[in-house]
């Protein structure tokens, strides 16, 4: 009478060990069933007059990777691995070596990017709209000073070339700062102080607009992600 219990027992186990091997399969199987990207290391190319830092361009790549990964629509790699000596400098043959080098990889897309927009700015405002640089004596001003970063991304079929979808993000990053007469310039409760040489507070500036502009780009391209096909 035991065998009977003992073998319904050994089947239930087995069962429910089969049920969850099949679920870890489809989980591994839909997470494994999107399409391969490649990011490439953004273009910087800047119109107004402020120079952005030489590497701003493969950090937006490496934050837009994180972006991905962590979201997983899709299967990533990094574009690194792919490129070609010039590849980025060189839009001709260059190009073309790292497409090759992506179909050989197993790449369904490219992610190509630029930095569009790069630009500082400082303000003061004092009583009277006078302009003035510093505080009158026994009256105050302030200064905000503001980065911008503008992104955009557009995700490439290595197949064939088409544009399949892009995406466009924006960062702001302000400080303010306030004088009061010739005392000088306090910090604006709340907001931290930026000056002409505070280059901690600046790259702090850059690391909170790069990080908005990318995830605003990830935005659109993990909305898009059901319409790409491997």
């Amino acid at each position: 009478m035991q065998r009977p219990r003992c073998a319904a027992t050994v089947l239930l186990v087995l069962a429910t060990m089969w049920t969850a091997a099949a679920a870890q399969a489809g989980a591994a199987g839909a997470l494994g069933d999107g399409p391969t990207l490649a990011i490439v290391d953004f273009e910087v190319a800047p119109g107004g007059w402020t120079l952005p830092p030489p590497q701003v361009g493969a950090t937006a790549a490496d934050l837009l990777l994180d972006q991905l990964v962590n979201a997983a629509p899709y299967r990533v790699l990094d574009g690194r691995w792919l490129q070609p000596e010039g590849a980025l400098q060189n839009r001709g043959r260059g190009f073309e070596r790292l497409r090759d080098a992506a179909q050989a990889s197993g790449v369904d897309y490219l992610v190509l990017g630029s930095v569009t927009r790069f630009s500082a700015e400082t303000t003061r405002r004092n009583p009277g709209g006078g302009g003035f640089g510093a505080p009158l004596i026994g009256g105050y001003g302030r200064q905000t000073n503001e980065l911008v970063v503008s992104l955009s991304a557009r995700v490439v079929d290595v197949r064939s070339g088409e544009v399949v979808t892009t995406g466009i993000g924006d960062g702001k990053s302000r400080r303010r700062r306030l004088a009061i007469g010739a005392l000088g310039f306090f910090r604006l409760p709340g907001a931290a102080a930026l000056s002409s040489g505070a280059t901690a507070s600046r790259d702090a500036q850059l690391d909170e607009a790069l990080r908005q502009a990318v995830a605003a780009t990830a935005k659109s391209l993990i909305a898009a992600a059901p319409r790409l096909a491997r």
